[in-house]
């Protein structure tokens, strides 16, 4: 392993380098989110470089965006073969390595595709309208009679007047500035968006084994870390005898250091059993709520709030309804539960320093490495391999200082892993929120008044915000989002607190529904006017083939809509019960997130997002009790299995020439409420707190 890096607009190999001022990471750090999510306060203005074509004619393509399952490697060289007229096959895409790759806010929000593939799209559209130009000079025809095809550049009227990108660039070595306005291609012009079934530019790692995660990078010389976490939140180590550990074969250091407590050994193993020989006094602070108090710790703390949404005047909206219904509903914590555990490797060379850690956002934690050693950020290199999942919990990543803090403490490079146990614990859990209700209406189903209060715990306000408004048409609203304490340490999960928002409001609707007498499809539609939201939850109830939320005996359907990082969504579903079972028969969904770039890969994130959104529905509640979490282990944390997964149909209902919007979160978003609604009809209980599994009676 080497740390040595590499300046993004060094000289050139021959080929042409398109290059230009980082402007797109999501959200951009002078944003107020970037600000108060990552404390992020100043605009970056760094050079990078987006796309080297070589002079072989392959294209490298280069982003500051992590691959953690969501194929985002694939559907930025589908961008980049399709606007330089090239192979999928030709392209290569390096990723989250920050001495390579442009500066990135991180991967989240759903945002890779929307900012920064469409910054991708721009730069190899520059280099072919530059390749184009070279080819007129070489052809002697002008550009407009010239056509790219195939990895090369021919005349339209006589194709034996070509000449290939390798003999355009053969000994060249070109730079330009990305163009912003440069032409893109019209939908009509795709050979490569748009295809469906297209396969992974690392599926055969994948199934080999061959892909390298952050628990694999081993450097000559590696020690391993068994660090001792405390033995619940907030407790501190009074003392700590490592006597009987040091001792242990192949212990090589023990640290016990601004409350770092950690075993450093030759093997996990070795260093594993030395930390459970670790005698430790805790000192763990007394009265932290357990889970069953929850909700009224919540409402209790919660501060004064932000208005997300306001209209009219809801003394005159709730005096001019003929009813008005109010309902609180509750949603537990629940754990992020990535395949992977988190892993960090840490490497010094002199002054300079190498961590390959598992993280949503490198720059944002070279940053932090930058700060905690008292280093320059050149002299950091962060390096995220491949991720086994991330959901948002991935975005901090302690390891990454814990390790570099013990390298540099035991001269050698150090490793730093979680088990699952610590996985769970010391994440985050999306937050746990209690949202009030109150809607007035008419016997007619028209909604004229809509209060809503929703209480998130944890100090990121801007998580519960998301998704608080409605997208109906009541005249007089409200919608405010309060900021509350939180016993568990909470952040971000898959799409923030909308699935969370989205549950509460959508089960909301279907009470309405059911008071005034129509039909949960039918009422939606009575009090939507915004066409794309129309369009989801018609196109839905059309290939669910929805006929009312009681389809035969014992089966109940239930609907619900959404919108999520600008995109559009609607779900359906059909459950049973089958004991003490809900039992899912079949899903439908739609989504509408405009240009669809890679159909498989846009499928397998609404899948995915959707089975997610049905643990979170159905079984997964964070237990604790006195600031230790109860259910920490997949022995008593339950997840969704295959068993539990029904077919899902999913239909793309976007115009191609909107701009793309996200596919990784939006999924996630209605479908906890659309089951809720579902388990009512079919067995008359209506469950306005999760998971529902948990609720049966």
């Amino acid at each position: 392993m080497t740390s040595d890096t590499a300046s993004t607009t060094a000289a050139l190999a021959p080929g042409l380098g398109i290059v230009g001022d980082v402007t797109v990471g999501f959200p951009q750090s002078r944003t107020g989110y970037g600000q108060q999510t990552y404390g992020n306060t100043e605009p970056q203005t760094e050079r990078a470089r987006w796309i080297q074509v070589h002079e072989t004619g392959r294209a490298t393509v280069y982003a500051g965006k992590v691959e953690y399952g969501q194929n985002i490697r694939t559907g930025l060289a589908i961008e980049v073969a399709d606007e330089l007229r090239i192979s999928l096959e030709e392209v290569d895409v390096i990723l989250g390595d920050t001495a390579l790759v442009p500066w990135d806010m991180g991967t989240f929000g759903s945002q890779s595709t929307a900012r920064v593939g469409r910054q991708l799209r721009r730069a190899a559209a520059t280099a072919r309208h530059l390749l184009l130009g070279l080819a007129a000079d070489q052809l002697d025809l002008p550009p407009t009679e010239l056509e790219a095809r195939d990895g090369r550049i021919s005349s339209r009227s006589d194709q034996s007047r070509s000449v290939t990108y390798a003999e355009l660039l053969a000994g060249q070595a070109l730079e330009h500035e990305l163009d912003r306005d440069a032409t893109l291609l019209e939908p009509s012009e795709f050979r490569v968006m748009g295809e469906t079934h297209l396969r992974r530019l690392d599926a055969i790692g994948r199934v080999t084994g061959a892909a390298q995660y952050s628990q694999d990078i081993q450097p000559d010389g590696v020690l391993f870390a068994s660090v001792i976490r405390p033995v619940a939140y907030g407790a501190t180590a009074r003392s700590v005898d490592f006597s009987v550990a040091a001792a242990l074969p192949g212990v090589v250091a023990t640290v016990h250091e601004d409350g770092l407590i950690a075993v450093l050994a030759e093997s996990d193993e070795e260093a594993e059993r030395a930390a459970e020989l670790t005698q430790i006094d805790w000192d763990v602070p007394q009265g932290q709520p357990a889970s069953w108090q929850l909700p009224a710790v919540l409402v209790e703390s919660g501060t004064d709030g932000f208005v997300m949404q306001e209209t009219g005047d809801l003394d005159v909206g709730f005096s001019e309804a003929e009813s008005v219904l109010e309902a609180t509903y509750f949603i537990p914590y629940i754990a992020p539960a990535p395949m992977e555990p988190r892993a960090a490797v840490a490497l010094w060379e002199g002054d300079r320093l190498t961590v390959w850690a598992g993280t949503q956002r490198p720059f944002g934690i070279r940053q932090e490495l930058a700060a905690a050693f008292g280093m320059d950020e050149s002299d950091v290199r962060v390096i995220a391999p491949e991720i086994g999942g991330g959901f948002g919990a991935k975005s901090p990543y302690g390891l990454a200082t814990e390790a570099a803090k013990l390298a540099k403490t035991a001269g050698r490079p150090v490793r730093v892993a979680y088990s699952r146990v610590d996985e769970t614990v010391w994440s985050n859990f999306r937050p746990s929120a209690v949202i009030q209700i109150k809607s007035g209406f008419n016997s007619d189903g028209r909604v004229v008044a809509w209060e809503a209060n929703a209480y998130h715990s944890g100090e990121r306000v801007m998580i519960g915000r998301r998704g608080s408004e409605t997208p109906y048409t009541a005249k007089h609203v409200k919608s405010t989002v309060h900021r509350s304490d939180s016993p568990l340490p909470s952040g971000s999960y898959r799409s923030l607190g909308a699935a969370v928002n989205h549950f509460a409001r959508e089960v909301h609707m279907d009470e309405l529904a059911e008071v005034v007498g129509m039909d949960p499809v039918e009422f939606r539609l009575h009090n939507l006017t915004e066409p794309r939201f129309r369009r989801v939850l018609e196109t839905t109830a059309n290939a669910f083939g929805w006929n009312g939320p009681r389809p035969a005996e014992g089966r109940g359907a239930g609907i619900a809509l959404g919108i999520d990082v600008g995109s559009y969504v609607a779900t359906a579903a059909e459950v049973s019960r089958q004991g003490n079972e809900v039992r899912i028969h079949r899903i439908s969904a739609a989504l509408d997130c405009g240009l669809v770039v890679n159909p498989e890969g846009a499928l397998n994130q609404m899948e995915g997002s959707i089975v997610m959104g049905i643990g979170g529905a159905l079984y997964e509640a964070a237990d604790f009790d006195g600031g230790r979490v109860l259910n920490s282990g997949f022995t008593r944390y339950r997840v969704p299995r295959i068993t539990d997964t029904p077919p899902i149909d999913v239909t793309f209902c976007g115009d191609d020439d909107a701009p793309s919007t996200g596919a990784g979160e939006p999924g996630i978003v209605p479908i906890g409420a659309a089951l809720s609604n579902a388990v009512f009809a079919a067995t008359g209980q209506r469950h306005r707190e999760l998971p529902i599994q948990r609720h049966l009676k």
